[in-house]
């Protein structure tokens, strides 16, 4: 067999890949040798990952995805084509309730088999690894029918099984099987029961399969409310016997690694769940109120992170403009909005359209909420001193290029934050106003002088997350366009006379809505905004020069937004609040 030389062009021992793909197929190379052709390793990583392997005594492919330097979806690739099957992404599909059961839950975690749709009467599954012949010939003799297999990766498989297996009525199942003990039972029930472990788990299990965002343990005079939030929008709950909420708060606190014996102080912990594809993160808080002890869950699922500007809610042109800010080599980037608006994500996105690997890239955040590769991140931790003006004092020694803080919340940090723009750094970091020119008066309160705003501000952004309309049930407003009319605003070019209504199928679990995107607020500041700037800071003359220069409100973003099919007037409204 020929060595395969990749040199620095690309190009495999002369020949360019991409101009003779059958040549370098995963069928006639192995592994290694597909990896460093398509670019996806180095043959340092290559080496290294081979030596762990045999120390380990573990595949290559499953070396590689756990030291970090292929993605499992790359290696599901690797695969599906070597098996000459489809590669499927199972993180998108729904299952139906009558494909699901044709391969029992234990089965399907046992062979890593999905069953995913009816193809005539060939059953389609999803096999955690398509080479495994051994479980798709077992799959194939308990369905008793024909299989044809597709390929997904390991986790992926393993966190939709847990999604489409996990049902609310398994939960609804242990609450009934609680509300039937007596209550002497319910009064001496405690974290380490089984019913107690079981539920908790089932509610993890549950909000993580449904795209939950956090979970509240609400206490109330007579009952336990279990709230759910999802897509921003927080449910009434369900309901439990008061009398289980010291096991229930218990087993959480276990969990987030709290101390069960202290119910008068707030506390914090964060809990890992492997949850198949990736490990997701909870973070708990705890708090004292009237009739116990308020638990919420903020769930952290790495799978879902999209850091795609164009999917987040940017249009190509607004997405320009950021990432031509995002070149600039030094000055001060801003993104506003409330609390779960998405202004953390949105920084992780600009940071990933960085070059990591020729800048050197730190962040300050409370907490660090997603890794990314080749970036310093650090945990702020007020308790011991750091703070985010401390770590950022700190971070001008580390020669940085670029640095993300999480929060700018008082006068230290903007002023350090300020300064190190004015050093030659790039900074990006968030704040919490109302709209971005919002942004001008917050600094100045914050103790930055308004005449140095001008030498260091490049861009202000405000968002908020609507929800988005499910795409396999919209259905036009046939009033849209008298609706339109009665809104007495001056609609932006790109809106047409078309809007949207929510109607609800199995694929939304009949809310009408699927997903979240932002609606957006950008100023790329310029010489107009740095002069009326230093006039005096007129809110009101800066809001006129946004408008006469073409920049949108979040209200008008949303707008095209709606009158696109995207989402609806009503969440435009329920977040701008717009009148």
């Amino acid at each position: 067999m020929v060595a395969l030389v990749v040199d620095e062009q690309g190009l495999v021992n002369g020949v360019d890949p991409v101009e003779d793909p059958t040549r370098f197929s995963a069928k006639k190379l192995d592994l290694a040798d597909w990896l460093l052709v398509w670019g996806h390793v180095t043959t340092a990583q290559i080496d290294l990952a081979n030596r762990e392997a045999k120390r380990k005594n573990q595949s290559l492919g499953q070396t590689l995805s756990t030291l970090g330097f292929v993605e499992p979806r790359v290696l599901s690739s690797y695969i599906a084509q070597k098996s000459e099957s489809e590669n499927v992404d199972v993180r998108k599909v729904v299952v139906p309730p009558g494909i699901r059961d044709l391969i029992p839950r234990e089965s399907a975690l046992r062979y890593l088999a999905l069953p995913i749709r009816l193809d005539g009467d060939k059953l389609v599954v999803a096999l955690g690894n398509a080479l495994d012949l051994t479980a798709a010939d077992a799959v194939e003799q308990l369905v008793r029918r024909p299989v044809e297999i597709v390929s997904s990766t390991e986790g992926d498989v393993r966190e939709a099984i847990n999604r489409t297996y996990t049902q609310e009525s398994h939960l609804d199942e242990t609450i009934d099987e609680i509300l039937a003990m007596d209550t002497a039972a319910l009064a001496a029930a405690s974290e380490s029961d089984a019913p107690m472990i079981r539920l908790v788990e089932q509610l993890l299990i549950f909000a993580i399969s449904n795209g939950v965002s956090d979970i509240h343990i609400q206490p109330e005079e007579k009952i336990l409310r279990i709230r759910t939030r999802k897509d921003g929008i927080l449910d009434e709950g369900i309901l439990v016997p008061r009398e289980i909420q010291n096991a229930i708060t218990a087993r959480l606190k276990i969990l987030g690694d709290m101390d069960i014996t202290e119910t008068r102080l707030p506390q914090s912990g964060r809990y890992n769940f492997d949850a198949g594809a990736k490990p997701v993160d909870f973070r708990f808080s705890s708090l004292p109120t009237a009739f116990g002890e308020s638990i919420v869950l903020r769930i952290l699922d790495r799978s879902t992170l999209n850091l795609e500007l164009t999917t987040l809610g940017f249009s190509p042109k607004l997405e320009s403009s950021f990432l031509h800010l995002l070149e600039r080599p030094h000055g001060v980037i801003l993104v506003t909005g409330p609390t779960g608006s998405g202004k953390t994500t949105t920084l992780y996105a600009a940071l990933s359209k960085l070059r990591g690997d020729q800048k050197s890239i730190f962040t300050l955040e409370d907490p660090v909420e997603f890794h990314l590769p080749l970036v310093r991140q650090t945990q702020v931790n007020e308790k011991i001193g750091l703070t985010f003006a401390a770590g950022l004092r700190t971070l001008l020694r580390q020669d940085p290029d670029i640095i993300l803080v999480g929060e700018t919340r008082d006068q230290e940090t903007a002023e350090l934050m300020v300064r190190a723009a004015l050093t030659g750094h790039l900074v990006m970091s968030t704040l919490h106003t109302n709209d971005a020119l919002g942004a001008i008066p917050r600094l100045i309160d914050l103790g930055i002088p308004s005449y140095m705003l001008p030498a260091c501000l490049l861009g202000l952004q405000s968002q908020r997350l609507v929800r988005v309309l499910c795409p396999s049930c919209r259905e036009p407003n046939p009033q849209a366009e008298e609706i339109l009319e009665k809104l007495g605003v001056l609609l932006p070019e790109e809106c047409t006379p078309t809007l949207w209504k929510p109607v609800g199928c199995e694929k939304c679990r009949k809310t009408g809505y699927r997903g979240r995107l932002s609606i957006i607020e950008f100023i790329q500041m310029d010489d107009d905004f740095y002069a009326q700037i230093l006039k005096g800071n007129d809110p009101i003359a800066l809001r006129e020069l946004a408008a006469e220069k073409g920049n949108y409100t979040m209200f008008q973003d949303g707008l095209i937004k709606a009158t696109q099919g995207h989402t609806t007037l009503e969440e435009i409204y329920r977040v701008t609040h717009n009148s």
